[in-house]
């Protein structure tokens, strides 16, 4: 039903859903939520914002099961008409575009900042794109068989350097806890949440598991792994550098990275090899984000999907330049937050209503 005869299993669904939650928030997620709650409770917000998307995962995989085998793009129309339908669905590939330049650009100013501060911004974007052409024009299939190459490459590191900075941990900086009520950690629930965006991949990627009724259960193990991670990560920041300083630092994370010694290894510069391996889950979740928006655009338009992929290069390119600066680039990661919520809460809430209201009538006729 989805046009095309890739499967994935569900150990494949709950690695593509992973990698793509775990990417530009690793860096911007300690900054943005301190300046929303600032007190270090952040990690209280982080537990509730999870809570919340599982409940949104838990809408989306009810949603899907209703249609198997096909993805978003494809029952929208069976649900709410066609024109209606059209309109949802180019709404969704716009936001699948936008995150794609977002993580374009958020990974080109990191580089910019640490690693490639002589090298054009619109260099790097480029040829990040390019590369992301290459494997996108493959499909699914291949596209998670990486994905799986670079997910425990990227957890046993991400929990190697958690477990390297907890000597600079300083358990006073995260105290006391709830010390200014329960308000602060109200106002940390919406960036915490954007942080794990990622969870409407399954819009699509259900239709392509070989046993679609394990989809809830892999939504449920994609999501745990990058919140557990993103807690420990505001932990380690936040106790590492104090809740004031965090909210000073473009790169928190970054620079909580650079003050972990490495003598023992003889290694300098360890936040190199950090940026390095942080690039490389930024692009795993670009990639997907980039498939989406070919494969919505494909299956809108009932044409071939490669001409697609070709023709939103320009589209994610102009995305990723519109931030005049990196303030520009924060302001674009919270229009597509409130995409997200749009995208991941209300629209699959709407079409099980629907759904529920046509299938009543259906069995009334």
């Amino acid at each position: 039903m989805n046009g095309s005869n890739e499967q994935i299993t569900s150990t494949q669904a709950t690695v593509a859903l992973a990698m793509t939650v775990i990417g530009v928030g690793i860096v911007t997620l300690p900054r943005v939520s301190a300046e929303e709650v600032q007190t270090p409770d952040i990690w209280i917000s982080m537990i509730i914002s999870g809570g919340i998307t599982f409940v949104a995962a838990f809408f989306i995989t009810k949603l899907c099961l209703q249609f198997k085998g096909m993805t978003i793009f494809q029952f929208s129309p069976i649900l709410v008409g066609k024109w209606a339908g059209f309109i949802f669905n180019l709404f969704i590939i716009k936001y699948f575009i936008l995150v794609g330049g977002y993580q374009a650009r958020s990974m080109a100013e990191v580089l910019r900042a640490y690693l490639l501060d002589k090298t054009p911004i619109e260099v790097v974007i480029i040829v990040y794109i390019a590369v992301g052409v290459y494997i996108v024009i493959s499909g699914i299939y291949p596209i998670v068989k990486l994905l799986q190459i670079y997910f425990p490459v990227v957890l046993v590191f991400i929990l190697f350097m958690l477990g390297l900075s907890v000597t600079n941990v300083d358990l006073n900086n995260l105290r006391p806890i709830l010390g200014e009520g329960f308000m602060p950690v109200v106002n940390g629930i919406k960036p915490t949440a954007l942080s794990l965006a990622g969870i409407e991949s399954f819009l699509i990627l259900i239709a392509y598991m070989q046993r679609s009724q394990q989809a809830m259960k892999a939504a449920a193990v994609g999501l745990f792994i990058p919140l557990f991670m993103y807690i420990l990560i505001v932990i380690a920041v936040v106790g590492s550098l104090s809740i004031d300083e965090v909210r000073l630092l473009t790169w928190p994370t970054i620079e909580l990275v650079k003050s972990i010694e490495m003598k023992f290894l003889l290694l300098e510069r360890f936040e190199s090899f950090f940026i390095i391996l942080w690039v490389i889950t930024t692009f795993t979740s670009f990639i997907m984000n980039f498939y989406f928006a070919s494969l919505g655009l494909s299956q809108v338009f009932k044409k071939a999907y490669k001409p697609f992929v070709y023709g939103l290069i320009p589209f994610i390119y102009l995305c990723a330049m519109y931030p005049e600066d990196i303030n520009g680039v924060f302001k674009l990661g919270d229009y597509i937050g409130n995409l997200a919520i749009v995208i991941t809460g209300i629209i699959p809430v709407f079409f099980l209503i629907i759904a529920f209201i046509r299938r009543k009538r259906n069995a009334k006729n």
